[in-house]
């Protein structure tokens, strides 16, 4: 399963009186990526849900600090999404500068087909973030319902009238009766009631406590009661759903685990009550999804050339000679079909007033360096690009796909990503010393 590196919990129960206490500089409280906001002053209790973002995460969203009058500063990176303090007062980090609409971006990402659905998908407020996620999931549930529900062999102890599997001898010999007419088994059954199907269940009643849209709350209930006619409600541990391996029965699943594990990963499913408010967080990392936009677009390139293949993630070994060796992996490597490298790019997720930085460049040139190809810097809409240069008569560009496109459609946003990469790939290859034919 491809990593997304998500994040998602519950905190402690939102206090109505201390929202008094908290008085935020806007509501929400908004940032855009890599951007700061404070000081300002905060209750105790939304001071130490804050604290221990550090420990109640495996990467904090956004950096927090406290000056000497307890004020607080939150500083936000490449994660976007949302929080929610425990006085109510919400923040959200938004992809303000390099995405338009962060529905198709995830959209294309995850290739998800969202073919029926109309929804303001620009990201102003906590809603649409959860409205995005909630159109992804639906879609992706949908697909795999088409296509049947996964079954699998799970361990069940049951009280039956014959003998089915093994006979539990301990607890038949507990049986009230001296002369049974039933009996206490064990045995392997076929089901969709499994793990995976229960992540699916569990993840789908936590976005329905979420979205706004009541059209889309209608179709989640509705899948919801379609899937709990096969899978029961489990309160799944995030750690039991970080292990579950696809295979070639269920890969159909690949996405919708990944939509499933960004929802239901941390403390999530302690109390999922009607009526129940709880401070929660939900972010997604932006690298990561940028890095799959970019594989994605570069693949598409190479359907269109029946002599190119592109490899996401590929490894390059032996980086460096000798008895530490080194291995490093581009986000994308487009080969001949006879395997020799013909480009060689590497996504990073920055904004506009980030300036691209010298540890970018000393990776690619390493990838250049090895690979003996041209070499690509892939950043996103609206950041920052560098002048090409040579590297031992390897070219080195940088590129900004158009993620900011104001493309009126999801179709014309998807042509305006794939065209520019293949106008960056003509425009490389007509520059190299050894051209690509």
């Amino acid at each position: 399963m491809t990593e997304f590196l998500p994040i998602g919990g519950l905190g402690p129960q939102i206090d109505e009186a201390a929202s008094a206490e908290t008085e935020p500089p806007s509501e929400p409280i908004s940032l855009g990526e890599h951007e700061n906001i404070g000081p300002f002053p905060v209750s105790q209790a939304d001071a130490e849900f804050l604290e221990g973002m550090e420990e109640r995460f495996e990467t904090a969203p956004l950096d927090v600090s406290f000056g000497s009058d307890g004020q607080v500063t939150l500083s936000s990176g490449s994660f976007v999404g949302v929080l929610t303090l425990p006085s109510g007062v919400r923040v959200e980090v938004t992809p303000k500068r390099t995405v338009t609409r962060l529905l198709w971006a995830l959209r294309y990402a995850f290739d998800t087909p969202v073919d029926s659905f109309d929804l303001e998908t620009d990201f102003t407020s906590a809603s649409s973030f959860f409205d995005a996620i909630g159109i992804l999931f639906r879609a992706e549930l949908h697909s795999v319902l088409s296509q049947g529900l996964h079954r699998d062999y799970v361990p069940t102890s049951s009280i039956e009238q014959r003998v089915k599997g093994r006979i539990d001898v301990q607890r038949q010999l507990q049986r009230p009766s001296p002369v049974t007419t039933d009996f206490a088994v064990d045995y392997e059954e076929f089901t969709a009631d499994n793990t995976l199907n229960q992540a699916v269940l569990a993840a789908l009643r936590v976005l329905i406590t979420l979205v706004s849209d009541d059209e889309l709350t209608g179709q989640l209930r509705a899948q919801e009661q379609q899937l709990r006619e096969f899978a029961s409600v489990e309160p799944v541990q995030p750690a039991v759903v970080r292990r579950i391996e696809l295979s070639r029965l269920n890969d159909h699943y690949a996405t919708l685990l990944e939509l499933a594990t960004l929802v239901l990963e941390r403390e999530f499913f302690e109390d999922i009550r009607a009526g129940s408010q709880r401070s929660l967080a939900l972010f997604v990392n932006m690298n990561t999804v940028f890095e799959r936009i970019v594989e994605r677009a570069f693949r598409a390139l190479a359907q269109d050339r029946a002599d190119l293949r592109v490899d996401g993630q590929a490894s390059i070994p032996n980086l460096v000679n000798g008895p530490h060796s080194v291995s490093m992996r581009p986000d994308v490597l487009v080969r001949t079909t006879d395997g020799r490298p013909v480009l060689v790019a590497d996504a990073k997720w920055k904004t506009s007033h980030d300036s691209p930085s010298s540890s970018d460049v000393y990776q690619l040139t390493s990838y250049i360096l090895s690979l003996e190809v041209p070499g690509v810097l892939v950043y996103p809409g609206g950041s920052v690009e560098i002048p090409p240069s040579t590297v031992d008569g390897h070219s080195l560009h940088s590129f900004a796909v158009p993620t900011d496109s104001d493309a009126s459609s999801y179709d014309d946003y998807v042509q305006d990503l794939e065209g520019s990469v293949n106008r960056l790939f003509e425009q490389v290859i007509a520059e190299s010393s050894d051209p690509y034919r």
